[in-house]
């Protein structure tokens, strides 16, 4: 099951976030204080989902709608999208891939990026799909304007 992040959701959140920066060696934050100082932000506002197996959480992504000074493009910018190891091969990152996309339509963003673990074949397995190109150490779906 695929649902929005809560407020009781941080304790198992957190977990998570461990596994997942020692596993893809994620070095952007410098502890968990300033981690949970982003992502209750965007717990509140919508920007965060999480997977579930049997109850109990398994993966999660967080995105922020930011704009591209350089290009000038509206972009929503995954940070994190993670499945933990018991929850691969059920679709969760799929899913979770795809609640961010429909995210970006619907707040009119023109592209979405994957900033982290780029060059991981299990990410770019994930992406490839859903059209997904490599650009310069970022991964970029360009949205198809309506």
């Amino acid at each position: 099951m695929i649902r929005p992040a809560a407020g009781a959701d941080i304790p198992e959140l957190a977990l998570l976030w461990h596994r997942y920066r020692t596993e893809a060696a994620d070095t952007r934050w410098s502890g968990e204080n300033e981690w949970r100082g982003w992502i209750m932000p965007r717990i509140s506002a919508g920007d965060v989902r999480i997977g579930t197996v049997e109850r109990r959480l398994s993966a999660y992504v967080a995105w922020q709608r930011v704009r591209c000074a350089d290009i000038g493009v509206r972009n929503l910018e995954i940070r994190e999208l993670y499945v933990h190891p018991e929850g691969r091969g059920q679709r969760l990152g799929s899913g979770l891939l795809a609640r961010a996309i429909d995210a970006a339509r619907q707040r009119d963003c023109e592209a979405v990026t994957l900033v982290s673990n780029v060059a991981d074949e299990g990410v770019l397995a994930l992406v490839e799909p859903f059209g997904f190109e490599l650009l310069d150490q970022t991964l970029r779906l360009q949205l198809q304007r309506r």
